[in-house]
């Protein structure tokens, strides 16, 4: 999301504030005996790596590249591409669905199969970003979408929980929902077609070993929301036992599958974005501030901080490809780039 005041920045922060400015609370957790410990880590030091590149890619609310010269931004009523490694940007003819359909996350599965969704469409590409073309979704409060392949897919809606799909993003069913009611946030994620994990806001983490058709819970009273209002959580598990989660506490982290987490350092925001390339390095990007660390969260460095910290100025994605080129973008449409992160 890009422009503080543009439309779709707007309905993002009103609908999920995923881009307000709600400070995060300093308690821990719920103070359960599962919950998420105090912090462990050691503060961070600044470096800042992260080169700017672009300043007037427009209202931007995600990023994604899926080469080291090609990538994509979801802005203010249409998708964006670029050729040249971010440095330039252009329109992508037949992407404006409106001001009430506009797009906010970016996923690729590959070089040539993309999505991106809003709050009740989505639009998917088969030919590498060239075309698009535009898909209804069963609600109206989609949250975030996560596919394992070409054709299966997940996308969480605030209302109505998880819903998959098997034929590209055509038809949905849904395959999981929260007992517990109201408006609640799902973040989603797999480490193949078969396994994969749910942690809800309501604090439960379930997990499933035979895609999506069964769920079971793994913990519950892992964490307890800061603010009253859903954030845009980010969860990824490394393998069946080390997991992260970013929110507005902070990150937290599991080394057996769920049962127990710890909380790191890094305070948490409202725009939680996880990228870990093994157990030990990875990056958060939380409103802000871009962190990094090469001991799995013992100790982070601040890679990039915003010159201010107002709304056009937020972080609103981030991406890498093969571990090797990084990028982010601001609200404002700066978007920023690291070499061999």
């Amino acid at each position: 999301m890009r422009h503080y005041l543009c439309p779709i920045l707007l309905s993002v922060i009103l609908f999920s504030c995923h881009k307000s400015n709600n400070g995060p609370s300093n308690d821990p957790g719920n103070g359960g005996s599962r919950g998420p410990t105090g912090d462990s880590s050691s503060r961070p030091a600044d470096s800042f790596p992260w080169k700017v590149v672009n300043t007037n890619a427009g209202s931007a609310a995600d990023i994604w590249f899926t080469s080291a010269s090609k990538g994509f931004i979801a802005g203010e009523n249409a998708l964006y591409q670029s050729l040249d490694s971010g440095k330039t940007w252009s329109k992508i003819p037949n992407t404006a669905p409106g001001t009430d359909s506009s797009m906010f996350n970016l996923f690729f599965v590959n070089d040539t199969y993309g999505y991106a969704q809003g709050f009740s469409r989505i639009q998917v590409t088969k030919d590498g970003g060239n075309t698009w073309s535009l898909q209804t979704l069963p609600t109206g409060a989609a949250y975030n979408i996560y596919f394992t392949s070409p054709s299966t897919g997940y996308y969480s809606d605030r209302s109505n929980g998880v819903y998959k799909s098997t034929d590209t993003g055509k038809t949905w069913k849904q395959t999981f929902k929260s007992s517990k009611s109201g408006q609640l946030a799902y973040a989603v994620n797999f480490l193949n077609p078969d396994n994969g994990f749910i942690l809800c806001e309501d604090g439960v983490l379930s997990k499933t070993a035979d895609g999506a058709a069964s769920w079971q819970q793994v913990q519950q009273n892992i964490y307890t929301p800061a603010g009253p209002a859903s954030q845009f959580n980010s969860l990824q598990f490394i393998d069946n036992l080390t997991g992260l989660y970013a929110c507005d506490r902070g990150v937290l982290k599991t080394t057996d599958g769920g049962l127990s987490w710890q909380r790191l350092y890094p305070p948490g925001g409202n725009i939680n974005v996880l990228k870990f390339f093994n157990a030990d390095t990875g990056y958060y990007k939380s409103d802000y501030v871009i962190y990094k660390t090469v001991n799995g969260g013992k100790a982070w460095t601040v890679t990039y901080r915003t010159k201010t910290m107002t709304g056009e100025n937020i972080l609103t994605g981030m991406s890498f490809f093969q571990d090797k080129i990084g990028w982010a973008v601001e609200g404002n449409g700066t978007v920023l780039r690291i070499d061999q992160p």
